[in-house]
């Protein structure tokens, strides 16, 4: 059995890319590289309401501006919207879907965001529609994986070490297919971790409730190698006021960093300076990762990752 790493770097063009996303990719290339393993680009397309040609192209502009290779993906946006976006694999998650139908945990939701917002989210016992048991084939009905009260999900992360999410609370019954019928975020992630054979998974700490959900997923299918998967939850880069950085803050992006005529080796430097690093003298990629030690970003640096983690 092959043990080469295999990670993934999976950004969404639903919006010009920010510094959180580059510290991102610049760890997750990090550690690929300095373990010989295998970085694939795959970027997750299946929200085509925020879908656009330039957030597209931005992908590939800052991977080469921070001069980040890779193993395997699409070669550029062309190559992409060809050969590799996640409507091409649209089948592979229905597959996934039916599996989870067969094994009784799905159920229909005809529900409006509105009456779900009345509704307690720490009791999701209390959504009728788990008890209803409504046909699935019905016309504007979204799938939800009903997740009984009291669920918790435990996994190893190689920097919060042992994390133990109360899944029921956090996402109670969360949505496996769209009203639309367009596979659920939850979903295609699991789906190409599965296919792509990944092995490590690196993001950012916002996702810690995403990983337990696909954890839960990968449960009731029995598939052991998502289980078994190396995690890695990084902190986030926050604006000044506490808030993680946002695609919706065009003036924090890095194409318009770009455009006002940032350098970058003074991106980099940028970078270095969040992490705390201005001293290791880390000015491209290569000295990136001549300085980097995943064990330098301390959890203890960082409050708001141990409020998502239960003791």
């Amino acid at each position: 059995m092959d043990h080469k790493l295999r990670t993934r770097i999976a950004p969404t063009p639903s919006g010009f890319l920010h510094l959180g996303n580059a510290l991102s990719f610049a760890i997750t290339w990090a550690l690929a590289r300095q373990q010989n393993g295998i970085l694939i680009l795959r970027i997750d397309d299946l929200d085509n309401a925020r879908f656009r040609q330039e957030y597209l192209q931005d992908i590939f502009d800052t991977l080469h501006f921070m001069g980040l290779d890779y193993d395997e993906g699409p070669a550029n946006a062309e190559d992409f919207l060809k050969n590799h976006s996640q409507h091409l694999r649209i089948p592979g998650y229905h597959t996934l879907l039916q599996q989870l139908v067969k094994k009784g945990v799905v159920y229909a939701c005809p529900c409006s965001r509105k009456q779900l917002s009345s509704l307690p989210m720490s009791n999701c016992n209390l959504h009728t529609c788990r008890h209803e048991r409504l046909p699935l084939h019905l016309p504007d009905i979204a799938w939800r994986i009903e997740i009984p009260e009291g669920t918790e999900i435990t996994f190893q992360d190689r920097l919060l070490q042992s994390c133990t999410v109360k899944l029921a609370e956090e996402m109670p019954d969360f949505v496996v297919r769209r009203k639309e019928g367009i596979p659920a975020y939850q979903t295609a992630s699991l789906a190409d971790d599965l296919e792509m054979k990944i092995n490590t998974v690196v993001r950012g700490e916002d996702l810690l409730y995403s990983t337990a959900a696909q954890l839960y997923m990968a449960q009731q299918l029995g598939a052991e190698e998502v289980l078994s998967i190396n995690f890695v939850h990084h902190p986030l880069v926050l604006e000044p006021t506490g808030e993680k950085l946002s695609k919706s803050h065009d003036s924090l992006s890095i194409a318009e960093m770009r455009k006002s005529g940032l350098s970058s080796k003074a991106f980099w430097q940028i970078l270095a300076q969040t992490l705390g690093w201005q001293e290791a003298g880390v000015e491209d990629a290569k000295s990136f990762l001549d300085n980097f030690q995943l064990e330098r970003l301390h959890m203890a640096d960082y409050p708001s990752l141990k409020a998502k983690v239960v003791e």
